[in-house]
Formats: structure tokens, C-alpha cells, sequence
């Protein structure tokens, strides 16, 4: 299969294999096989992080409930602009946010609290999600809490840098520990 002066072609070319070969399932169905299995045994710092989990997810419910219960006016205004700002559920002032939060307003009825509200009650909801998926030790759980708390660390970080306090930077650096402790110890992005 050489071409004249002792060249290979490379595109023709492709070794046989042995009837004792296996070919390798494809990267999605490796993936689908190992997120359902189970996790490791839980150490100290799993634990902290379940439990973390679950008292923001009552935390959060418990917002989003005294918001939509409590009313609209007076101090219950001011209170869910601060948590807005510390916990980092501002839409600033983008143009097209301020235009699709009007469009969502408009439509839905829904006024400024409201949407913090039911955005709050999600999140519980996926908090609590990863809390009990990690209790159950499901690997599914692991890369959930991985991708889910770092899709939020570049605007956690943004939010750091330009708007600093105790708490963002607390929940940075918690968040950063959750998703390189996650990733690094239990291997989840390694070998599938």
C-alpha cells in the first residue's frame, strides 16, 4: 500500500481487527452507563456539602414564600432589593433584560417580587435536587452539582471583583472548593 517513493497513504490505509476486539461504546453511551451508578462512599467535606445544600434549598424556599405570602410594600421592598443584590439575582441594567422582564410582567401579571419569588423556589429546587441526589450517592448528582455551580463561578467572580462583600466572596470561595473537590477526587470528567 505504498505510493512511489515509499510514501503510505494515510487515508486508505486501516489496520483490521482481531475478531477478539471490542470496539469501545460510543462517549454518549459510556456517559448514560456511568451516571448511573453509584458514587463513592461519602467523606466530611460530601457531607458538609449536602448539607449545605439542603439549608440553602430551605433557606430559598422559605424566601420565595415569604415574598409571594408577605405583600408589596413598605420594608418587604427594600429587604428584596438587598437580597437581590447579595445574592446576586440583579439583572442590572441590560436592555434587552429590562425589556424581557417587562414582556414577562406584562404577559404573566407578574410583578418584580413575584419573579424573584418563583426564581427563588427554583433554585431551591435544584439546591435540594443536588442535596438529596449526593445523600443517595448518585453519580448523576456529583457531575449536577459540578456543572451547576460552575456555570455560576465567572459571574460569582465578576461580582466579586466589582461589587465585593463578605458574602459573595464567601460563596466564591465555597463554590470554587464544591467544583475542584467534586471534579478532582471523584474523577467525574476522567475516563469516560
Amino acid at each position: 500500500m505504498s505510493k512511489p517513493g515509499g510514501l503510505v497513504n494515510k487515508l486508505t490505509f486501516r489496520p483490521r481487527m482481531a475478531k477478539t476486539d471490542v470496539e469501545r461504546p460510543h462517549y454518549f453511551a459510556r456517559l448514560w452507563q456511568e451516571l448511573g451508578t453509584l458514587g463513592g462512599e461519602h467523606d466530611a467535606f460530601i457531607k458538609v456539602i449536602i448539607v449545605e445544600r439542603i439549608l440553602k434549598a430551605i433557606v430559598l424556599i422559605a424566601l420565595g414564600v415569604g415574598l409571594l405570602v408577605a405583600g408589596r410594600n413598605g420594608w418587604l421592598d427594600l429587604w428584596a432589593s438587598w437580597a437581590e443584590d447579595q445574592l446576586n439575582l440583579n439583572v442590572g441594567r441590560n436592555i434587552i433584560v429590562q425589556l424581557l422582564l417587562r414582556l414577562i410582567t406584562y404577559i404573566g401579571a407578574f410583578n418584580h417580587i413575584s419573579i424573584l419569588a418563583v426564581s427563588a423556589i427554583g433554585y431551591a429546587a435544584l439546591e435540594a435536587t443536588e442535596g438529596v441526589g449526593l445523600a443517595m450517592r448518585r453519580r448523576w448528582a456529583e457531575y449536577l452539582t459540578v456543572i451547576a455551580t460552575g456555570i455560576l463561578i465567572p459571574y460569582e467572580a465578576y461580582e466579586v471583583v466589582n461589587h465585593a462583600t463578605l458574602f459573595k466572596a464567601g460563596a466564591l470561595l465555597l463554590n470554587l472548593a464544591v467544583v475542584g473537590y467534586l471534579a478532582y477526587r471523584k474523577r467525574l470528567f476522567v475516563g469516560i
